[in-house]
């Protein structure tokens, strides 16, 4: 992989979850997926989250309807980007039961476990980071 879609990778990481949260995920990615995996993701992800015809909040729900459609747990990844980038939790919801309605209800009910945890412990890193700033 190239040091430039490298760079974009890790930069793209930051941008969707946050300096903290990107950083842990882009070092997961290189550390636990082959070398050839993590150049092809790196390679497909890095100019699609690029793309800016579509705004990021709109990106990232889809992304939730998607995977909560298909019932994949990896909807964890898009729920801790909608909570860094402050999408209201009732936003995510109204997706939630739209996805239910159209893909099954156990579905979204396995998405919404994840979503009260994910946000909960949003508002916990938040909360102790406000108190370290005093």
């Amino acid at each position: 992989m190239s040091s430039d879609t490298a760079k974009r990778f890790r930069a793209i990481t930051h941008k969707l979850w946050g300096a903290e949260e990107g950083e842990q995920i882009h070092q997961w990615i290189v550390k636990s997926r082959p070398p050839a995996f993590h150049a092809k993701l790196a390679q497909v992800m890095v100019p699609i989250w690029e793309l800016d015809k579509v705004d990021l909040k709109t990106k990232i729900l889809c992304a939730i309807a998607l995977f909560t459609g298909r019932h994949m747990r990896e909807v964890e990844f898009f729920f801790k980007m909608a909570a860094h980038h402050e999408i209201p939790r009732e936003h995510v919801e109204e997706i939630l039961l739209l996805a239910g309605l159209e893909a099954g209800f156990p579905a979204a009910e396995m998405a919404i476990e994840i979503l009260v945890r994910v946000y909960d412990e949003h508002a916990a890193k938040q909360k102790s980071k406000k108190k370290k700033k005093k």
